[in-house]
Protein backbone atom coordinates (compact mmCIF):
# COMPACT_ATOMS: atom_id res chain seq x y z
CA UNK A 1 0.00 0.00 0.00
CA UNK A 2 1.57 3.32 -1.06
CA UNK A 3 2.32 6.04 1.46
CA UNK A 4 1.18 9.57 0.73
CA UNK A 5 2.14 12.98 2.07
CA UNK A 6 0.81 16.49 1.69
CA UNK A 7 2.65 19.00 -0.52
CA UNK A 8 4.02 21.78 1.65
CA UNK A 9 3.44 24.36 -1.09
CA UNK A 10 -0.08 23.67 -2.44
CA UNK A 11 -1.49 21.06 -0.04
CA UNK A 12 -2.17 18.36 -2.66
CA UNK A 13 -1.83 14.70 -1.72
CA UNK A 14 1.26 13.20 -3.37
CA UNK A 15 3.14 9.92 -3.21
CA UNK A 16 5.88 9.96 -0.54
CA UNK A 17 9.37 10.36 -2.04
CA UNK A 18 8.12 12.39 -5.02
CA UNK A 19 7.84 16.10 -5.72
CA UNK A 20 4.62 17.88 -6.50
CA UNK A 21 4.19 19.40 -9.95
CA UNK A 22 3.75 22.83 -8.37
CA UNK A 23 7.34 22.70 -7.04
CA UNK A 24 8.69 21.89 -10.50
CA UNK A 25 6.76 24.83 -11.92
CA UNK A 26 8.07 27.06 -9.12
CA UNK A 27 11.68 26.06 -9.85
CA UNK A 28 11.18 26.68 -13.56
CA UNK A 29 9.85 30.17 -12.79
CA UNK A 30 12.78 30.87 -10.43
CA UNK A 31 15.26 29.91 -13.16
CA UNK A 32 13.48 32.19 -15.64
CA UNK A 33 13.65 35.11 -13.21
CA UNK A 34 17.31 34.41 -12.45
CA UNK A 35 18.16 34.35 -16.16
CA UNK A 36 16.27 37.59 -16.74
CA UNK A 37 17.50 39.58 -13.74
CA UNK A 38 20.73 38.12 -12.37
CA UNK A 39 22.63 35.95 -14.83
CA UNK A 40 25.65 37.59 -16.47
CA UNK A 41 24.49 38.20 -20.05
CA UNK A 42 28.02 38.28 -21.51
CA UNK A 43 28.91 34.88 -20.01
CA UNK A 44 25.56 33.40 -21.05
CA UNK A 45 26.14 34.53 -24.65
CA UNK A 46 29.68 33.14 -24.56
CA UNK A 47 28.53 29.67 -23.44
CA UNK A 48 25.95 29.65 -26.28
CA UNK A 49 28.53 30.64 -28.93
CA UNK A 50 29.96 28.46 -31.70
CA UNK A 51 33.43 29.54 -30.58
CA UNK A 52 32.88 27.98 -27.13
CA UNK A 53 31.30 24.81 -28.56
CA UNK A 54 34.29 24.34 -30.88
CA UNK A 55 36.84 24.93 -28.11
CA UNK A 56 34.92 22.71 -25.70
CA UNK A 57 34.92 19.85 -28.21
CA UNK A 58 38.66 20.31 -28.87
CA UNK A 59 39.45 20.22 -25.13
CA UNK A 60 37.41 17.05 -24.61
CA UNK A 61 39.33 15.45 -27.48
CA UNK A 62 42.68 16.74 -26.15
CA UNK A 63 41.92 15.14 -22.77
CA UNK A 64 40.76 11.92 -24.50
CA UNK A 65 37.27 12.31 -23.09
CA UNK A 66 38.51 11.58 -19.55
CA UNK A 67 37.79 13.28 -16.25
CA UNK A 68 41.34 14.56 -15.75
CA UNK A 69 40.94 15.19 -12.03
CA UNK A 70 39.74 11.68 -11.17
CA UNK A 71 42.34 10.09 -13.44
CA UNK A 72 45.20 12.03 -11.85
CA UNK A 73 44.06 11.79 -8.21
CA UNK A 74 42.49 8.33 -8.01
CA UNK A 75 43.52 6.60 -11.23
CA UNK A 76 39.85 6.22 -12.19
CA UNK A 77 38.76 6.26 -15.81
CA UNK A 78 35.52 8.26 -15.93
CA UNK A 79 34.01 9.91 -19.00
CA UNK A 80 34.12 13.71 -19.05
CA UNK A 81 31.03 15.66 -20.06
CA UNK A 82 32.01 19.13 -18.80
CA UNK A 83 34.85 21.54 -19.54
CA UNK A 84 35.98 23.55 -16.52
CA UNK A 85 37.65 26.98 -16.50
CA UNK A 86 40.49 26.63 -13.98
CA UNK A 87 40.65 30.40 -13.60
CA UNK A 88 36.96 31.40 -13.65
CA UNK A 89 35.60 33.70 -16.34
CA UNK A 90 34.64 36.24 -13.69
CA UNK A 91 38.31 36.47 -12.64
CA UNK A 92 39.96 36.53 -16.08
CA UNK A 93 37.78 36.91 -19.18
CA UNK A 94 40.80 36.81 -21.49
CA UNK A 95 41.52 33.14 -20.71
CA UNK A 96 38.04 31.95 -21.67
CA UNK A 97 39.32 30.03 -24.74
CA UNK A 98 42.85 29.24 -23.51
CA UNK A 99 43.16 25.44 -23.59
CA UNK A 100 45.75 25.67 -20.79
CA UNK A 101 42.94 27.03 -18.62
CA UNK A 102 40.37 24.39 -19.62
CA UNK A 103 40.09 20.93 -18.09
CA UNK A 104 37.73 18.05 -18.92
CA UNK A 105 35.67 16.80 -15.97
CA UNK A 106 32.51 14.86 -15.15
CA UNK A 107 29.58 16.84 -13.77
CA UNK A 108 30.06 15.32 -10.31
CA UNK A 109 33.75 16.25 -10.20
CA UNK A 110 32.98 19.74 -11.49
CA UNK A 111 30.46 20.29 -8.68
CA UNK A 112 32.98 19.07 -6.10
CA UNK A 113 35.71 21.37 -7.45
CA UNK A 114 33.37 24.39 -7.49
CA UNK A 115 32.55 23.68 -3.85
CA UNK A 116 36.26 23.50 -2.99
CA UNK A 117 36.81 26.80 -4.84
CA UNK A 118 34.61 28.50 -2.24
CA UNK A 119 36.92 27.25 0.52
CA UNK A 120 40.40 27.36 -1.05
CA UNK A 121 40.27 28.86 -4.53
CA UNK A 122 43.93 29.86 -4.92
CA UNK A 123 45.26 26.49 -3.86
CA UNK A 124 42.81 24.62 -6.10
CA UNK A 125 43.72 26.71 -9.13
CA UNK A 126 47.40 25.98 -8.59
CA UNK A 127 46.78 22.22 -8.09
CA UNK A 128 44.55 21.97 -11.17
CA UNK A 129 47.04 23.82 -13.39
CA UNK A 130 49.87 21.49 -12.36
CA UNK A 131 47.65 18.42 -12.71
CA UNK A 132 46.52 19.42 -16.21
CA UNK A 133 50.07 20.14 -17.34
CA UNK A 134 51.26 16.75 -16.06
CA UNK A 135 48.28 14.90 -17.62
CA UNK A 136 48.74 16.47 -21.04
CA UNK A 137 52.51 15.96 -21.01
CA UNK A 138 52.01 12.26 -20.26
CA UNK A 139 49.30 11.70 -22.86
CA UNK A 140 51.48 12.53 -25.88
Amino acid sequence: MPIYKQCSRCGKRILAGTNCICQKQYQKQRHKEYDKNSRNKERKAFYASRQWEKTRKEVLELDQGLDVYLFMTEGKVVAADTVHHITPLADDWETRLDKGNLMSLSKETHSMIEKRYREQKGQMIKELREMLKEFRAGSR
